[in-house]
């Protein structure tokens, strides 16, 4: 009896802890959270579906037949046939790039550009891994990546025209053509089979267009893992069989290369490929020592268990499933770009750090860069460091810096200034401060000319604003913010001079400031004005597009609110307290105040500055609800800017990015975790945080009440606790 008694005990426990074990297995990570179709979903969102490591190069992903609308600027529309699957995309961005270097399995050979797009079906797309099934050839294409390598699997049907297409001629601007203006494309380039068993293949191309000026170069390199039946290349629709080398003869050309094989069914074939922006030697290099092997499977797991680490950084508990799908593919779309490129320029030695596909620090100054000094300071001291070794170089840190050129045209301000000011201000380590300063101190005295770059552009240096002219008021306000930034170093690390130069300038935005200027009967608005002193009455609702008179994407009413560092003076201007809540919320609700763009992104905020936190945190709930959601985020999410916003309204917290300060509006989960760089773990509880409880009651700050609803970095980055008691009552 006893015995039968200690067996069923011994029995249950066994039993409850294979329960417990399988529990443990089957929970999800934060990895598993990440839907690749948020965002692709909205194709105005325009996030990459393909996946890549954080950071890193190499992002192959799928592309598809062009669309009606010609937007689509990464190569993929969802519900359109498949045409292929190129190595280099950018993600997130209104203008694209790259697109190469582009493999079609089929069955039967098609080289035309159009001629080999195929239906899908049980398509999947993960961080990690991409799948899916070509029907026209009953070809099933998954690929995984790795740091600046992908390996291939391709299971094909049983078939004696099997075959892999390699195009070097391709490129983005043949699936989004409406990016083809002037001189654009495919320049020269080459490839050819280097072993005599036709399973490495290598080559290069040269390419320009897209965002970003000058030509580029991309070089590959591939082996497969079967030797093929036949091979050879292709050119301008020629098929040559037993040719091993195919060169371009002028702009434009169509070249490239194939492997054919008799396969059974279900047959395995694995291709690995490495690119590099240097040379062929490197892309060798990357390609042996990243995939050594054919072990699809290792790759992978690898790659899981890399970005499980990066994502669990910040760890979310308490909302809806929903809640941390948008989350995690936040905290993804976070962390694709910029790309770490070191080793891999041509203009720099090795060991140089270099970051690269900016597109551009216009978006990422704002979130994308503070929430990294959070968690990834190595990503932001490469960026420094990096900005540093560009100014050395060209004596040119531009707005945006992609396939390693420099890009003239800005849309805004001076913005590598205020990634460098922000991590200054929050003690962010292994950066040369004083090099870092010298490229802010560069931006202040050398830049600051002015979109137009003519005399009245100039102006801005000795006026303290621009007159009339292509988004004169914008800039302005940027370099007033970009100044103040400059003034913060300047008063350690500069003259005292400097300092009360950039301080002065930092302030002479107001100049802009009409107060008779009215809209729907409001007064007080950025106008633009004329050298002579006269303001030019506009519309001040008028979106002005890119590149335009007085104000770049976006209207009066939206940047009259973007002074980050004279709040409390633009209140004053309004009327105070009351007028300028009174105005805020009129232009939150009627759309008045573009939330789509960047400029905006502290608007909501600004009302803390009225003595108005509820309704700095009801705009920011109704914000999140109205504009993400499991397609994405409306407008482009512009290389993780738009994601981290979203992390850092569902977090509870906000920068103001280039000072030490944080604005608290409660958090929507229950419980987050974040762990810092330095080693320490900052916790955020919200016990009673719901899709009701949206107005913060009280604040526990270590445990002691805190007052009002600003805290410092130096708070935040000693790690412990925050707690919110959030209420849905005013």
């Amino acid at each position: 009896m006893y015995k039968i008694k200690y067996f069923s005990i011994g029995f249950f426990w066994i039993a409850m802890g294979c329960h417990v074990s399988l529990q443990a297995q089957t929970k999800k990570q934060p990895v598993d959270y990440v839907d690749n179709f948020i965002g692709v979903r909205d194709e105005n969102t325009s996030t990459i579906l393909g996946p890549q490591l954080p950071n890193a190069p190499i992002n192959p992903s799928p592309q598809t037949a062009p669309g009606k609308i010609n937007y689509d600027m990464d190569g993929y529309i969802m519900g359109h046939d498949i045409r292929g699957f190129g190595q280099l995309h950018v993600s997130g961005t209104g203008w694209g790039k790259y697109g190469q270097i582009f493999l079609s399995p089929q069955v039967g050979l098609a080289v035309g550009e159009n001629q080999h797009d195929s239906p899908k079906k049980d398509e999947i797309a993960k961080p990690y891994e991409y799948g899916v099934t070509l029907t026209k050839y009953g070809i099933r294409t998954e690929f995984t990546p790795s740091q600046h390598s992908a390996i291939y699997k391709f299971t094909f049907p049983k078939s004696d025209s099997s075959n892999i297409l390699i195009d070097i001629s391709h490129n983005i601007l043949d699936i989004a053509t409406v990016m083809q203006q002037g001189r654009s494309g495919f320049e020269v380039g080459e490839i050819e089979f280097t072993n005599k068993e036709k399973t490495e293949i290598k080559g290069y191309g040269k390419y320009v267009g897209g965002f970003s000026d000058g030509l580029y170069s991309v070089y590959f390199s591939a082996k497969l893992s079967k030797v093929p039946t036949q091979s050879g290349t292709w050119f301008n629709g020629d098929i040559n069989y037993g040719q091993i080398k195919q060169l371009s003869k002028k702009a434009n050309d169509r070249i490239g290369a194939f492997v054919n094989y008799n396969t059974t069914a279900n047959e395995r074939i694995y291709l690995k490929i490495a690119i590099s922006f240097k040379s062929i030697e490197q892309a060798d290099d990357w390609l042996n020592n990243e995939i050594p092997d054919w072990n699809y499977e290792k790759v992978k797991n690898t790659a899981k268990e890399i970005w499980n680490t990066e994502l669990g950084r910040i760890k979310v508990e308490g909302g809806s499933e929903t809640d941390k799908k948008i989350f995690y593919t936040a905290a993804y779309h976070a962390s694709i770009m910029p790309r770490n490129k070191t080793n891999d320029a041509p203009d720099f030695d090795k060991g140089v750090l270099v970051w690269d596909d900016h597109l551009a620090v216009w978006d990422t100054w704002r979130t994308l860069y503070p929430l990294k000094v959070l968690t990834n300071q190595a990503m932001v001291s490469g960026t420094i460091n990096s900005f540093i070794a560009r100014y050395k170089k060209y004596k040119s840190v531009k707005d945006a810096y992609v396939a390693l050129r420099e890009m003239n045209a800005e849309q805004g301000g001076n913005d590598a200034s205020n990634i460098i000011v922000d991590a200054y201000v929050k003690g962010v380590e292994g950066v040369d401060w004083k090099a870092a300063y010298e490229v802010v101190k560069f931006l202040a005295d050398e830049e600051r000319k002015g979109i137009a770059n003519t005399d009245s552009g100039k102006m801005y240096k000795q006026l303290g604003w621009i007159p009339t002219g292509k988004m004169s008021n914008s800039v302005t306000l940027e370099y007033a913010y970009n100044d103040y930034g400059a003034a913060l170093m300047a008063k350690d690390l500069g003259t005292k001079a400097d300092y009360e130069k950039y301080l002065e300038r930092s302030t002479k935005w107001i100049a802009l400031w009409n107060p008779e200027a009215q809209s729907d009967g409001f007064k007080g608005f950025i106008e633009p004005k004329k050298l002579n002193g006269d303001f030019v009455n506009i519309d001040l609702k008028k979106n002005w597009g890119s590149w335009k008179n007085y104000f770049y994407e976006g209207n009066s009413w939206t940047y009259s609110y973007f002074v980050p560092h004279q709040f409390d003076k633009l209140v004053n201007l309004s009327g105070g307290n009351e007028a300028f809540a009174k105005k805020l919320q009129y232009g939150f609700d009627h759309n008045l105040i573009d939330y789509g763009n960047e400029p905006s992104f502290l608007t909501v905020h600004s009302f803390l500055y009225a003595d108005r936190p509820d309704l700095a945190s009801y705009y920011i709930r109704k914000l999140m609800k109205e504009r993400f959601s499991l397609d994405g985020s409306i407008e482009n999410d512009d290389s993780g800017a738009m994601s981290s916003w979203y992390m850092f309204s569902a977090m509870g917290f906000f920068p103001n990015a280039g000072q030490d300060i944080y604005y608290l509006t409660g958090p929507s989960f229950k419980k987050t975790k974040i762990h810092l760089s330095n080693g320490r773990v900052l916790t955020i509880e919200a016990p009673n945080a719901s899709p009701q409880n949206i107005y913060i009651k009280s604040i526990l700050v270590n445990g002691v009440k805190w007052q009002g609803n600003i805290i410092t970095h130096n708070i935040i980055q000693k790690g412990g606790s925050i707690v919110f008691d959030m209420t849905n009552k005013l």
